[in-house]
């Protein structure tokens, strides 16, 4: 099955191509920190091959709905870096979603601060919950332009603060109406400044922080999402192909992870004009990794890997009550169904209570044989010893095994290999592909030359 198989998502290296999607669960305090709950949650969800986090602001203008999560302050930075670490620790790997609602949001969540948007325009036809219930929107409040550059600041800060909480990447959140959206549509921005008018003025922001975000992560740690063809929140734009087209075209120029698009839903048979089949139409247009999202079963999503352009699928709802959706797709064990009252408010129930197969744990531990090849300076190669033991240790790794440096004589294979036990195989490739292991690589430069060899089970 093609799900199960390992690929890259341009630098991330994931054990499979089972994408849990970013959801809001309203688990985080007031101010927006998240708690051991969470650490629980995304840690039993960590076979997914990449965890995408629940959409998290990116400062305290950005937050339109309560209890929802930050990454603009220190403790922010320190909680999430307790989630990172269980996930890791776990074999996972994890992005966190960055995100800034606009005008999806009220000032009863907002301290009584009106929501921003690119244009005064609110969103007509639908309710906002607060703590109170559900409550009209309110016209939004206009960005300055010197605001909007401010916003693109927070952006990056918060994908600095995302590095320091210990996340593989980052994505940024540009669907479903949220605020690089609304830069996006016609209908939500009739700005007349440089981020507004034409299609190249409306994508300027969301390239903006895209840039932004790549710069502070390097090549192939960033994704967006996307989501040309939905209408909610009043995304209704007079020509979705035109701005999507051009959009697609300005980001394959940039080095991305990922590009993680909506299919359609049934919006588009709305509006007979657009694009009907989303995945199909703009999909291709994207040259790097493309995951997609969309009510994917497990023989569905298979098909879209075989069948279509995408290298990856995401799941949101099965995610929720199936910690173990890996295993069970590859028993093709039957799904538990989830309390969509628990989806978004409440504590353990609904959140870390769903219980796993007992036949889902991991049956073996596995490792890495490391063969020193040959040590030309035993001087460097011990700085990058001393870098890479912690690393390794962190993961969970024990060394076994290893060959004498100080007795080796260059030109000549010591007779003993280093062996690490890591308590799975996927934590150990997730160790090996890590940034803090590939900076001891880049000491081991001009030292020593390795064979890495992979155990498929304990060593005898």
């Amino acid at each position: 099955m093609k799900l199960l198989t390992p690929t890259k998502l341009g630098s991330i290296q994931v054990s499979n191509r089972i994408v849990m999607a970013p959801m809001t669960r309203s688990r985080a305090d007031v101010a927006g920190v998240v708690s051991e709950l969470t650490v629980r949650y995304y840690a039993q969800r960590a076979s997914a091959g990449l965890i995408i986090t629940e959409a998290t602001n990116v400062s305290p203008e950005a937050v339109g709905y309560p209890m929802t999560p930050g990454i603009w302050s220190a403790e922010h930075v320190d909680a999430w870096k307790r989630v990172t670490s269980a996930v890791h620790a776990a074999g996972g790997t994890i992005v966190m979603q960055l995100w800034h609602t606009g005008r999806v949001g009220h000032s009863e969540v907002r301290g009584g601060r009106t929501p921003v948007a690119p244009s005064a325009i609110g969103i007509q036809g639908q309710q906002h919950f607060t703590p109170s219930g559900l409550k009209d929107y309110e016209v939004p409040r206009a960005l300055t332009t010197e605001e909007v550059r401010a916003t693109v600041d927070d952006f990056e800060q918060g994908a600095k603060n995302a590095k320091a909480a210990g996340f593989d990447g980052v994505e940024l959140h540009s669907a479903f109406g949220y605020l690089p959206h609304q830069f996006l549509v016609d209908s939500a921005n009739e700005r007349t400044d440089a981020y507004g008018g034409s299609v190249e003025n409306r994508a300027r922001f969301v390239l903006d922080v895209m840039a932004r975000l790549v710069r502070v992560w390097g090549d192939g740690r960033v994704g967006i999402r996307l989501s040309p063809t939905l209408a909610y929140n009043g995304m209704v734009d007079s020509d979705p192909l035109a701005t999507f087209a051009h959009l697609i075209e300005q980001l394959n120029a940039l080095p991305l992870a990922y590009l993680h698009l909506m299919r359609a839903t049934p919006d588009a048979a709305r509006f007979p004009t657009w694009p009907q089949d989303t995945i199909a139409t703009f999909g291709p247009m994207f040259r790097g990794q493309l995951i997609v999202n969309g009510g994917f079963d497990r023989d569905s999503a298979e098909a879209a890997l075989v069948t279509g352009p995408a290298h990856a699928v995401s799941f949101g709802a099965p995610f929720i009550a199936n910690p173990d959706l890996v295993h069970r797709f590859a028993t093709g064990a039957a799904l538990a169904q989830g309390d969509r009252g628990s989806f978004y408010h409440g504590g353990e129930k609904g959140y870390v209570d769903y219980p796993a197969l007992p036949d889902s744990e991991p049956k073996a531990a596995r490792g890495y044989w490391l063969v020193l090849a040959t040590v030309v300076d035993p001087v460097q190669f011990g700085k990058y010893a001393a870098v890479a033991g912690p690393v390794i240790a962190s993961y969970g790794g024990r060394v076994l095994a290893r060959g004498d440096v100080a007795q080796v004589v260059e030109g000549q294979v010591p007779r003993r290999p280093y062996f690490i036990e890591f308590p799975s195989y996927v934590v150990a490739r997730a160790c090996f592909d890590s940034a803090a292991y590939q900076d001891a690589i880049a000491l081991r430069a001009g030292a020593a030359q390795f064979d890495i060899v992979v155990v498929e089970g304990m060593a005898p």
